[in-house]
């Protein structure tokens, strides 16, 4: 349960405690010259505006408030959902207005302009009672943004008092590079030079053994696993790895969409690349990694994943990417030799820039390079 960070709001000349001294005050003179209709009106003013007072502080006791965005991972275009889960645990009913900042990527859908950045609303909760009020929004761009805290205010009837708090933190919603289909980017499997994993059933390497398969006859008779056939009383064939599978690291040298002079578009583009150059290889069960020359948005270092095949993978790809920023950190050269040591034997490296780095480490068989200008 999401707890509030309470914050008073003057709303009124009647909440500062000097003013409804003087009234006190008054009332007391009134008395005192025994003018006694004037005195018993300015009480009952006196009891609203403290009724008012307590009735805008208990608002917020007792209160449930969620909010959540769904999904918080998303490519441009797509919609994410903002919702707000409200429960009034009180006899006591309530009458709140609620204030949402976003970011300029969001808008509402369809496009409101007169609530870009900024949504509002108001609720009334009776005694026990529960509402849920969402909005749909459309993402616009790349990017790693920080929705801060809902702003909600508990007043009281008269509008004489507003009580501000901020539920929840803040949330992040993570914006992916969109993805480009291979035939955009004029990148195709067979790009890589026969790297990609060997089809053929008489070539395989016996050492990589990952699993069995039920055995057809266009398989080569070795590739038979006897003892576990005749457990299961019918033919089985291990599954093998070929030995010429393809092992690629995509980097991308962010110097080259800096310097001389700074072209956003073209490094958005090279992201871009990356991104579907990723998710094609995460499809096609290809290990990959990512380096890249630029800082990471609210992390340390440049972006450095190493090759691997995991089923997360993919997904911190595409996040090191959304969170990266327009800037350079270091060489690209003196990251792939930092890098050297830990690239597997045999690796493609695909080099995303407008020149190639003139020194490889000797782990990388083969490099292509692909060209944004």
């Amino acid at each position: 349960m999401e707890k509030p960070l309470a914050i008073p709001n003057l709303t009124s000349v009647f909440t500062l405690l000097l003013s409804r001294f003087v009234l006190l005050i008054i009332f007391l003179y009134l008395l005192k010259v025994r003018n006694f209709l004037p005195a018993f009106l300015l009480l009952i003013i006196i009891i609203i505006i403290e009724i008012a007072s307590l009735w805008s502080k208990a608002g917020l006791s007792k209160l449930k408030v969620e909010t959540k965005f769904k999904p918080l991972q998303l490519f441009p275009g797509e919609e994410t959902v903002f919702s707000i889960s409200m429960e009034n645990k009180k006899w006591l009913p309530g009458l709140y207005n609620w204030s949402q900042s976003l970011t300029s990527i969001l808008q509402l859908s369809p496009q409101d302009p007169e609530t870009m950045g900024d949504i509002q609303g108001q609720v009334y909760l009776g005694p026990n009672a529960k509402t849920i009020v969402s909005h749909q929004f459309a993402v616009h761009r790349r990017g790693y943004y920080k929705i801060p805290a809902l702003r909600l205010y508990s007043r009281d009837v008269l509008g004489l008092f507003y009580r501000q708090a901020y539920w929840g933190g803040t949330k992040s919603v993570i914006v992916y590079p969109r993805l480009l289909a291979l035939e955009e980017i004029k990148t195709h499997p067979s790009d890589f030079s026969g790297l990609e994993r060997d089809k053929r059933p008489f070539l395989f390497d016996p050492i990589m053994f990952v699993g069995l398969r039920e055995y057809t006859p266009d398989m080569p008779a070795r590739s038979i696993h006897w003892k576990a056939s005749a457990k299961q009383d019918r033919l089985l064939a291990r599954i093998i790895e070929s030995s010429a599978s393809l092992q690629i690291c995509i980097a991308i040298d962010a110097e080259d969409f800096i310097q001389p002079e700074p072209q956003e578009n073209l490094f958005e583009e090279a992201l871009s690349v990356a991104a579907s150059l990723a998710v094609w290889a995460d499809n096609s069960r290809i290990p990959f990694g990512l380096i890249a020359n630029m800082p990471k948005k609210e992390q340390p270092g440049a972006v450095i994943l190493p090759v691997n095949r995991d089923f997360d993978q993919v997904r911190l790809v595409l996040e090191s990417l959304a969170r990266a920023e327009f800037a350079v950190l270091g060489s690209l050269e003196d990251i792939l030799k930092s890098e050297a040591y830990h690239l597997p034997w045999g690796t493609t490296l695909i080099v995303i820039g407008s020149s190639p780095p003139k020194h490889m480490p000797s782990a990388i068989s083969q490099v292509i390079f692909y060209s944004i200008q």
